[in-house]
């Protein structure tokens, strides 16, 4: 602020001279235009355009431009020039050169912040981020902080970038300062969640040396600025501009007590928790196999999934069904319909509120509906009891039918049981199957819960 006011007061100064020199008769020396010290080479043009003071000779090297100068030293050339107007006397040819140079010099810098801003506009690739300029992007939800050095980013004013793959922020000038992996790698690298079996694993500050897991920066109680936040996912203590206090539910509690209660978290983490929160990277029967018998609609969701799967055979292959886009345009969540055992933290949260569980069952109703009302395809593909010789169509998914686990008949449950748990189906194969192979000996090895019908079978072979 104080050279603009030096540079006014110049100009009005020198505009008083020139009216009193007109006045006399008189000549005096004026500025050269801005476009005289715009030179394309980037040299040194003041001499030509007026003599240097005899008492700047000795200063006039420190503040000369030239094609090497760089961005650090016209700062410097910068504040040294400012300076030297400061101290020169006012309407004195010293201070006229010097405010002449400083505006040569405020123009180079100007030259070189506009050849920077060209690569502004680049996607900066640092710690495994994929920084995407955001200089003109407005977000509706509330400020934006830089995540490096927690201060606010002006989206209007300051340029500043976006990580596109897991939404770190970071002013320009914080750049070179990165010092945190991107999660985008990190859950890459781990296959998912870190601690998915142990509760905030604290370690104490002493394991780490009284310093900030992230920045490395000294923490102690007696300070406000650094006092030590625990991150209640990692169990590490972090500082205060690498700890904001966000809180996210952490995987770890919910699989093994069913809590869902948000707990305070580094940036670090609750950027992981956030981009894995639609990931379905928990396998609940390897982590906790009780937590399905002490939740009942976790039990009830787990058996819906497996028949779900059951009726995906049926429509993969089903004409009608493609064309109304079954299964996969049933509202229903990727993940549930590829398989059955993978869990997200997010179906776990929609599960206790029971959004998961009544987006199932309309998924549930529509596919089936389809198979046993609408589509006479699909309807022919159901079984008949081999055992009861029932004319009752059943599928694999009801209740009262069971499906052979090696050629996938359906049976009655009660029919299946009467069997001792035998499939006349693969015995029929079986014998098939030596008789391909010339090998009717095989036969008398085969299982003694044959049928009357599979006795005359075997009679008439040998």
């Amino acid at each position: 602020m104080v050279d603009t006011k030096i540079i006014a007061n110049e100009e009005q100064n020198c505009q008083e001279s020139k009216v009193r020199a007109n006045s006399s008769g008189t000549t005096t020396s004026t500025p050269s235009s801005l476009s005289d010290y715009m030179t394309g080479e980037a040299d040194d043009s003041s001499d030509s355009k007026g003599s240097i003071p005899f008492n700047l000779k000795s200063v006039e090297p420190l503040v000369s431009l030239s094609k090497a100068t760089s961005d650090e030293d016209l700062q410097r050339m910068v504040e040294k020039c400012k300076q030297m107007v400061l101290e020169s006397a006012e309407c004195s040819d010293e201070r006229k050169w010097l405010v002449r140079r400083l505006i040569e010099l405020r123009l180079r810098v100007q030259e070189l912040r506009e050849t920077s801003d060209q690569n502004l506009l680049e996607t900066h690739v640092i710690l495994g981020h994929h920084l995407v300029p955001q200089k003109y992007h407005i977000t509706s939800s509330g400020p934006v902080y830089c995540d490096h050095c927690s201060g606010t980013i002006w989206m209007m004013l300051q340029s500043w970038y976006m990580c596109s793959d897991c939404r770190f922020c970071v002013h320009w000038k914080c750049l070179n300062n990165i010092c945190r992996v991107c999660v985008h790698v990190i859950a890459s690298e781990a296959g998912g969640y870190t601690y998915t079996k142990d509760i905030c694993p604290e370690r104490g500050l002493s394991s780490q040396g009284y310093r900030c897991a992230e920045c490395k920066i000294r923490i102690t109680f007696k300070s406000a600025w650094v006092e030590p936040r625990l991150c209640d996912y990692s169990g590490l203590y972090y500082c205060q501009r690498c700890h904001w206090n966000t809180t996210m539910v952490i995987p770890a509690r919910v699989i093994r007590n069913w809590d869902m209660e948000p707990r305070l978290v580094c940036r670090a983490a609750a950027q992981l928790l956030a981009l894995l929160e639609d990931r379905p990277f928990l396998l609940l029967e390897e982590l906790n196999p009780k937590l399905f018998t002490l939740v009942p609609d976790l039990s009830l969701v787990k058996r819906m999934r497996e028949e779900i799967q059951m009726m995906k055979r049926y429509l993969v292959i089903c004409p009608e069904a493609n064309t109304q886009g079954l299964p996969w345009k049933v509202g229903l969540r990727t993940h549930i319909i590829e398989n059955h055992g993978n869990y997200s933290i997010k179906d776990l949260i929609d599960l206790q509120s029971g959004a998961l569980l009544e987006e199932i069952r309309i998924a549930y109703d529509i596919m089936h509906v389809h198979i046993t009302e609408q589509c006479e395809l699909c309807k022919a593909r159901g079984h008949l009891c081999e055992v009861c010789g029932n004319n009752e169509v059943i599928y694999p998914w009801d209740a009262c039918a069971i499906s052979c686990q090696q050629c996938l008949a359906v049976y009655h449950r009660a029919c299946w049981s009467k069997r001792n748990h035998s499939c006349s189906r693969c015995v029929r194969l079986e014998k098939r199957r030596a008789l391909e192979e010339g090998e009717p000996s095989n036969i008398k090895n085969l299982s003694k819960n044959e049928s009357p019908e599979h006795h005359t079978v075997k009679n008439s072979l040998e």
